[in-house]
């Protein structure tokens, strides 16, 4: 019987990429086969080899980022899956970083046990909100835009999540917009054409909320790839401080 894995895996470079990133992927494959299996890892070399084979940006990174990038995901233990959009591969100039979508950091977060259930909502200028930090309340009324060029129009004014802890407590966390813009502008390369907040404002908005919650309810988790997760943020966002984070102190920099 023939190995299909070793088929499958001298198959990655006849995508539409140089030969050096082809022999990268292959270093990426054996890297992320100890942590997650062969595989797994094969089929995760398949979703980087499509999103790189179509990316002329990411072609032009160094390979170690590549490298490094690919196995920042086995390592923190979610896909590259474009469907399941939980990390992309992101360029920043001549280097490939793993961006960990709000999705993936929910994910994460849920396997971490640092949580039953997490959620993100962007508040609008136009719905009904209130939250009170001192008693742990909120209410939000959704307004629900009838046509996209309507909710193009509207105005955002924060963002929070709302955690499910496994003792059942629930617990918010709410950063205003101005916050919110203010991570905008420390991320690198935020104004790139290729960022991540130019593709999916809405998405990292309400990641920067998950992130500061993140932070405080693993506070006491020592898993690995919640470890993982926070060192690759750090390295993405270098202003970030290294101080513990409280959920209601809004002068903590993501």
């Amino acid at each position: 019987m023939k190995d299909t894995t070793q088929q499958n895996e001298t198959q990655l470079p006849s995508m539409k990429m140089s030969k050096e990133i082809s022999d990268g992927l292959k270093i990426a494959f054996d890297k992320c086969s100890s942590i997650i299996g062969k595989a797994e890892a094969l089929k995760e070399l398949g979703f980087a080899s499509q999103i790189i084979s179509k990316s002329p940006t990411l072609q032009k990174c160094s390979i170690q980022s590549v490298i490094d990038a690919v196995v920042n995901s086995s390592r923190v233990g979610i896909t590259l899956n474009p469907t399941l959009r939980l990390a992309y591969l992101v360029p920043r100039k001549n280097t490939a970083t793993l961006e960990i979508s709000y999705m993936g950091l929910i994910t994460i977060l849920k396997k971490s046990g640092g949580c039953k259930y997490i959620e993100a909502h962007i508040v609008y200028q136009d719905e009904a909100f209130e939250y009170n930090p001192a008693n742990n309340t909120l209410s939000h009324t959704i307004y629900y835009a009838t046509t996209e060029s309507e909710h193009k129009q509207r105005k955002a004014i924060g963002c929070y999540s709302r955690a499910v802890l496994i003792t059942n407590e629930i617990v918010y966390c709410f950063m205003p917009m101005w916050e919110i813009e203010k991570v905008k502008r420390f991320s690198e390369g935020s104004d790139s054409k290729w960022s991540a907040w130019q593709n999916w404002e809405e998405e990292m908005i309400k990641k920067s909320v998950i992130k500061r919650h993140f932070k405080t309810l693993v506070n006491n988790v020592e898993v690995t790839e919640v470890i993982e997760a926070l060192r690759i943020e750090d390295e993405n966002n270098p202003i970030a401080k290294q101080s513990k984070p409280n959920m209601f102190n809004f002068d903590f920099e993501e």
